[in-house]
């Protein structure tokens, strides 16, 4: 069987285990992000305003409208539960792995993007933050369809496919900013115009071509912007300038605390398994244009292939990490680059090509991975029971020793001289994993992030308090899961999150997550003070809380 078959029919399973089974159980949306958003989404549904993202008719001004128009349409057409919030970013999710796979099919070869696209399917960060629908998962598609259609351009036959591949750049520069603002416009430019400074490819006409592209993005995403800005003034000062322009330039912004290095231990355990193998393709390309410069060669079209994904990484990295503002979600974009370079380096390797330091170095770094994979998972475990006060049951520990016992298994093949079969099992093996994460271990976890029995109590006595402040917490997933009435009912201010000790307010209730009592315990004498147990909340009357209790010293 060809290299192209086995790898198709493995994407399929892959494509099934990773965005379409995380539908099938009914685990609560983690708070806060993903049910804020969902509740956000559930508002614009709701109301039928499409222009003005709000929670509890307060304009929300911190993200973008692409991604919430996304959940609110599927949730006016699926109905308001979890599979409806999480289907547009599983959808999209799975739209990056597929472009991610055309990135390398286009630029090298049809087996190296159908390995490309099972890397991204199954690298650590991707594929979680798929699940939680962030809005950086409409941004990875763009950006790598935007990247290949600039390659595309610069090496169209005619005109006439330029400008047609131009006008499609710019469409995706425009979605892009409706994702994600001006970002998708930023890596793209820093990934694509370092290759163009380092290539010596920079012209006239690709510079017409990246202006061309730009003005038809900002005439797709400025109708939206220029009506949010009509109904909510100020909106593009704060989004535009505050969010982006100071927000890079400055510390000052939201999420501007993390050190210069933030994204490098974010990049190295976010690209598991997969970024492993980066050395292996810098050695085998660094061998490659070694000899192609010895012999008095032309670089060949993989080697500026090659070259781009690096301007692509290592670029974007930079640039994310000059920042101001950093946050998890943020580099997301770059790794379809890691995807695609670490898929080169094992078609290398399948198909007898890699040079001898370079194989030699695969050889190691997938035996290393097959002896410490089994570990990962139970470790993760273990460090989830002791954050989360739980205690995952011996069927699950069972499960997920199994299938962490799978990381063993390439080690069989590749001793065996199967490059092929090794790799299959490789990613095989992660996806596994990942079906066990998601059916045994997400669903207890998500129990202890999410508001869904906070919810169910008040649904139960059907009344709201007059102020319900939650403590320690966002505020999340609370308003998804209420009943309509009871949602319909919700005003300003009537829900509010607090750091402890709480200030007294009159008619108000106080909800402390059990597993942040011990901050309560800090300033206030909790062993004789009566409260409601509402899912994993305490219910406290803050009066009882505060007037007839002194705080510990």
């Amino acid at each position: 069987m060809d290299d192209w078959r086995w790898m198709a029919a493995l994407g399929a399973v892959v494509a099934v285990v990773v965005f379409c089974c995380p539908l099938l159980p009914a685990t609560p949306l983690l708070d806060p992000d993903e049910g804020l958003l969902a509740s956000i989404a559930q508002e614009m549904a709701e109301r039928g305003d499409w222009i003005t993202p709000r929670l509890l008719d307060e304009p929300f001004w911190d993200k973008p409208i692409l991604m919430t128009w996304a959940r609110a349409a599927s949730l006016k057409i699926f109905g308001m539960h979890e599979a409806a919030v999480r289907l547009p970013g599983l959808l999209l999710g799975l739209l990056g792995a597929a472009t991610t796979a055309a990135v390398g099919w286009r630029m090298f070869d049809r087996g190296t993007g159908l390995l490309a696209g099972l890397f991204y399917s199954t690298l650590m960060l991707p594929t979680a933050l798929a699940q939680a629908a962030m809005g950086d998962v409409a941004l990875v598609p763009c950006v790598n369809l935007a990247v290949l259609l600039f390659w595309e351009a610069d090496r169209a036959a005619t005109r006439r496919a330029a400008m047609t591949q131009t006008a499609a750049i710019g469409l995706l520069l425009g979605l892009a900013g409706l994702a994600k603002g001006l970002t998708g416009v930023a890596v793209v430019g820093v990934a694509y115009g370092s290759y163009l400074l380092i290539a010596r490819r920079l012209t006239v006409a690709a510079c017409i071509r990246g202006a061309v592209a730009l003005g038809i993005g900002v005439a797709v995403a400025a109708p939206w912007y220029v009506a949010m800005e009509l109904r909510n003034p100020g909106y593009n000062y704060y989004y535009l300038i505050e969010r982006h322009f100071l927000g890079f330039a400055t510390t000052k912004q939201l999420h501007g605390d993390a050190p210069w290095w933030y994204y490098l231990p974010v990049l190295l355990a976010g690209g598991l398994p997969w970024i492993a193998y980066l050395p292996v393709a810098a050695q085998d390309g660094w061998s490659r244009w070694r000899t192609t410069r010895s012999d008095g060669c032309q670089p060949t079209t993989s080697h500026g292939a090659t070259a781009l994904l690096w301007c692509w990484l290592i670029g974007g990295t930079l640039f994310f990490s000059l920042a101001g503002s950093k946050l998890v979600t943020y580099i997301w974009p770059v790794f379809p680059a890691v995807a695609v370079l670490a898929a080169g380096a094992w078609i290398g390797a399948i198909r007898g090509t890699l040079g001898a330091a370079a194989r030699q170095m695969l050889s190691a770094t997938c035996q290393t991975s097959c002896l410490v994979g089994p570990v990962v998972l139970p470790g993760a475990m273990l460090a989830v029971q002791k954050e989360f006060s739980i205690a995952f049951s011996w069927p699950i520990w069972t499960a997920a020793i199994l299938a962490a016992g799978t990381s063993w298994v390439p080690m069989l093949f590749w001793n065996r001289g199967r490059a092929g079969a090794t790799v299959a099992m490789s990613v095989a093996a992660v996806a596994i994993q990942f079906a066990v994460v998601v059916f045994a271990i997400l669903p207890p976890v998500a129990e202890q992030v999410s508001a869904r029995g906070l919810a169910d109590h008040f649904n139960r006595t059907g009344r709201m308090p007059a102020k319900l402040l939650i403590a320690e917490e966002r505020i999340g997933s609370l308003i998804f899961y209420l009943d309509p009435k009871l949602r319909a009912g919700l005003h300003k201010g009537q829900l509010k999150d607090v750091r402890l000790p709480v200030l007294p307010t009159s008619g108000a209730v106080v909800a402390i997550p059990e597993r942040r009592i011990y901050r309560a315990e800090r300033h206030f004498d909790l062993s004789e003070v009566a409260y409601q147990r509402a899912g994993r909340f305490r219910l406290y009357d803050v009066q009882d809380l505060m007037l007839q209790h002194a705080p510990v010293d």
